[in-house]
């Protein structure tokens, strides 16, 4: 697994990003934050939800719906946000310490 990574979950396709350090590979649960199509949120708090393209539809990342997902369940990957490290870092940064 690698950190950033955008994958499929479940029998739906959702979409989730990938936040756990990869140095903790051999753990058997990854961290992920949903992805939900824009259009389908109602309200954003623009540091705490980054917004990505991905697909041609613009995604908002749900940090505070953080969670844990068996290894199992990690479905293949779409796209790497590895690009945007800095930005995803700091909205987790924001939903654990506030700034």
């Amino acid at each position: 697994m690698a950190r950033f990574w955008v994958h499929r979950l479940g029998p739906n396709g959702d979409l989730a990003l990938d936040l756990q350090a990869s140095i903790l590979d051999g753990l058997h649960t990854r961290v992920v934050a949903p992805l939900v199509r824009h259009d389908d949120v109602t309200r954003l708090v623009p540091r705490l939800n980054p917004r990505f393209e991905i697909g041609g539809q613009v995604f908002v990342m749900m940090t505070e719906f953080i969670a844990t997902v068996p290894l199992k369940d990690m479905g293949e990957r779409v796209t790497d946000l590895s690009h945007r490290a800095d930005e995803i870092t700091a909205a987790t940064d924001f939903l654990f310490r506030g700034f």
